[in-house]
């Protein structure tokens, strides 16, 4: 049997291929509501973006929550929002919580794309990279993880008196359930048995969290010190990959890394090699010389890519690099998403014409024929992301919420008889491949060469294996240390929002009409109201947009 983690993708509207990994927002956050054991009795959504009424007409099952809806958003006036949507009376107001985190920081948001689903059958944890807006998850590419974990069998009730905050064995279920709570404790959102304004304390322990596949990765903001430094950001990267690699890696061969994402902010060389280091931390010898820096492949869009993309020219909104945040290091790194002029003569759409959203990075063997771990995440390429170090590397700033999930050889889907589903009515499909879908084969390799163990797989939407370099990336490097001043090829150059565009996108407008007539093609006016008011606020404060 192939083992499979439990990774996912949307489904593109415009695609006519149905693939199993391929999932709607429907499929997570629906249940029959005629089964009372499959009506949600608590239900936690984060998001950075929310268009109510787009998510109710797309899961109204979650106005029928029993016990407490959360909505977390850094996004003011949510609840009023809410309260002029055609929704708002469908629902008790006792039942719905509107929850804006705490930003200690200045210029940080809350970034995470969380959702928590629990039932009589037991508790879904979904985490993906997309906004709570209906282009997000029909037009873009995005990732997503889910799984469901069933209630804990024959246990005696857990009781406040007996509840411990966390549990000290350390296996990856029970890693996976108190990073969980750690993460949740940051909303504040825990509350007393007897305090029905919150989710119980003692929640998660009634469900059994051992098949549990990824370990997660947040971020939280404020400054963390001593050990703190090391559960959030660019911290828990280093600290997971010596507990789980320490001595399986050897200084010999140089690292490959590839970094994916849809938006960096304002970047230090040092929070560059800090990034770097963080992710060979496994090398037992972290003092890494010239020679053996990682070598990193950032894969980012051509404006042609974006130019040419199912949404044309205002797919590049949901892409908000600007160029006083572009940085040399990541100028002669640079690969394409995927989407050439090829595919654009062969009448055909495809995954590749969908604008990425999504945010992974990885390790690669040094033979580039597997992967040696995936980081999904909420987060792009910024210092407020994952945090930069501060006080001689004692403290971790970092100024916004972001959450992603870390898969590694361990990360597939344990089967049994049957996979578990919380929604028995709609249960989430196993991911697979089908002709036509667009999405890359991947395996995971084994961190020790120990019995005929298969190796898990993943179905990627792009390919970090064999990525087309920019013309500029092989230009640039190939007069690294030489006097060669030569003009920089302009064939492909990376996808800047704030530059000019010239030329008819793929639905036939140039770049100002097409910003003129944005809600005719599915981008809602909070979206678009949302993102001129963060990019106002970055001229004022010269500051980046990570959206």
């Amino acid at each position: 049997m192939r083992l499979l983690c439990p990774f996912w993708v949307n489904k593109i509207d415009a695609l006519s291929i149905d693939s199993p990994s391929a999932l709607t927002l429907r499929d997570l956050l629906c249940t029959n509501v005629d089964d009372q054991n499959e009506v949600w009795s608590y239900v936690l959504l984060a998001n950075f973006l929310f268009d109510m009424e787009w998510l109710f007409s797309v899961a109204p099952s979650l106005l029928q929550t029993k016990k407490k809806l959360f909505l977390v958003s850094g996004e003011k006036g949510l609840a009023q929002q809410f309260s002029s949507s055609s929704f708002s009376g469908a629902i008790d107001k006792g039942r719905i919580r509107f929850i804006e985190p705490k930003l200690p920081l200045p210029f940080g948001v809350h970034h995470t794309k969380l959702a928590i689903c629990v039932n009589e059958n037991g508790i879904r944890v979904a985490i993906f990279t997309a906004n709570f807006i209906e282009s997000d998850w029909s037009q873009k590419t995005q990732g997503i993880y889910v799984q469901d974990f069933p209630k804990r069998s024959n246990i005696d009730k857990v009781t406040e008196e007996s509840y411990i905050p966390l549990n000290i064995q350390d296996n990856r279920g029970n890693r996976f359930k108190n990073e969980l709570r750690r993460y949740l404790n940051s909303y504040n959102v825990f509350s007393s048995l007897s305090d029905e304004n919150g989710i119980p304390n003692t929640l998660f322990d009634e469900f059994d969290f051992s098949n549990a596949s990824v370990e997660l990765i947040s971020s939280v903001p404020g400054y963390h010190r001593g050990s703190d430094a090391y559960l959030f950001g660019m911290g828990r990267i280093e600290s997971l990959l010596e507990s789980l690699y320490m001595g399986t890696s050897d200084k010999s061969e140089t690292p490959l890394l590839t970094w994916q994402f849809s938006s960096q902010g304002r970047l230090t060389d040092a929070f560059l090699v800090k990034m770097e280091s963080a992710m060979v931390s496994e090398i037992k010898n972290k003092d890494i010389s010239e020679q053996f820096r990682p070598m990193v492949q950032v894969v980012y869009p051509t404006e042609s890519e974006v130019r040419d993309s199912l949404e044309g020219w205002i797919g590049g909104l949901s892409l908000p690099l600007r160029l006083a945040c572009c940085h040399p290091y990541i100028n002669k790194r640079l690969y394409r998403w995927g989407f050439s002029a090829k595919d654009m003569n062969d009448n055909k759409i495809t995954r590749k014409q969908s604008v990425p959203h999504i945010k992974s990075y990885m390790r690669l063997t040094e033979k580039k024929d597997a992967l040696k771990w995936v980081i999904l995440t909420s987060a792009n390429l910024s210092r407020a992301a994952w945090g930069e170090w501060q006080k001689k590397g004692t403290q971790l700033a970092i100024r916004s919420y972001e959450l992603g999930v870390f898969y590694d050889s361990e990360s597939f889907i344990q089967i049994s008889d049957e996979l578990f589903s919380v929604t028995p009515s709609r249960p989430i499909p196993l991911p697979s491949s089908v002709e036509g879908d667009g999405l890359i084969e991947v395996r995971i390799k084994k961190k020790e060469k120990k019995g005929s163990q298969d190796e898990p797989i993943l179905f990627l939407p792009y390919d970090p294996l064999n990525p087309e370099p920019y013309a500029s990336t092989l230009q640039l490097q190939k007069s690294e240390g030489s006097e060669d001043k030569s003009p920089l090829i302009a064939k492909d150059r990376p996808w800047v929002i704030d530059i000019p565009h010239f030329g008819k996108d793929a639905l036939g407008k140039d770049f100002h009409e097409a910003l003129k007539t944005n809600n005719s093609i599915d981008h809602t006016v909070d979206e678009i109201s949302s993102l001129e008011k963060k990019a106002k606020m970055e001229n004022k404060n010269n500051r980046s947009l990570d959206l």
